[in-house]
């Protein structure tokens, strides 16, 4: 089966259009070599000087122009259908059509995999937080007499307070880049908001957490400040 391709025309994604098609508006001029054009299988969308299978349609010789392909009706709707795009400022027609800007879709494809290993390397942390907080638990057992009592017991507390902590950050990280996979297969604006609210949920949590840690940092301040001024008070008498 030949290759359909969608091409860009005056900021409108049209197509598809067989492949023979194309190149005859190549050849006529009714496409030009910088136009944008894409077919199923690619990436994005490039210049049609850049597709190489293309490159070998010859000169454009003078010859009425002919009408733009309609886009498909189901394009909308069909999950396969070519990616829309912004084109020096114009906002392509799928935007209209219920689809998220293939620039905006492409930048959080990239941000995935980092997303993804953030995700991946607070779940192993966590993990080796709750193996650690074990082996508190035994080092008190074992070695209880030289230590202070419910040393091991409250390590592994602590150990475990920190593993929770931890785990919502990662849990919201992993959501993004599951709804980043997403919008990348279907282009679908409730996919976005389903990946920007998990990024929101991702830096609320932060935020809350940073606060309280402040708090906790300044009271530690004000309390280790009382307790010096009580002690230098107390060699005066």
């Amino acid at each position: 089966m030949a290759s359909q391709w969608n091409y860009v025309q005056n900021g409108q994604s049209l197509g598809p259009v067989p492949e023979e098609h194309l190149k005859a508006m190549l050849a006529s001029g009714a496409l030009k070599w910088d136009d944008l054009v894409w077919r199923d299988g690619m990436s994005g969308w490039l210049a049609a000087k850049q597709i190489p299978e293309l490159a070998a349609v010859p000169a454009p010789i003078a010859s009425p122009r002919p009408e733009p392909v309609a886009p498909a009706p189901y394009a909308a709707a069909n999950p396969y259908a070519a990616p829309q795009a912004e084109v020096y400022g114009a906002r392509m027609s799928g935007a209209s059509q219920g689809q998220v800007s293939p620039s905006i879709v492409a930048l959080l494809r990239q941000t995935k995999p980092w997303v993804r290993l953030l995700a991946v390397l607070g779940f192993i942390g966590i993990g080796l937080m709750l193996v650690g907080s074990f082996a508190m638990l035994a080092l008190g057992s074992s070695f209880g007499k030289g230590l202070p009592a419910g040393f091991g017991f409250g390590m592994m507390l602590a150990y475990m307070l920190m593993a929770g902590i931890q785990l919502p950050a990662v849990l919201f990280l992993n959501r993004y880049a599951s709804r980043i996979a997403s919008l990348v297969n279907s282009n679908s604006p409730s996919d976005l908001e389903e990946a920007l609210s998990a990024q929101k949920s991702f830096w609320r949590y932060i935020g809350i957490l940073t606060l309280i840690l402040l708090c906790i940092y300044a009271l530690i301040f004000v309390v280790m400040i009382i307790a010096g001024v009580a002690g230098f008070a107390g060699k005066m008498r």
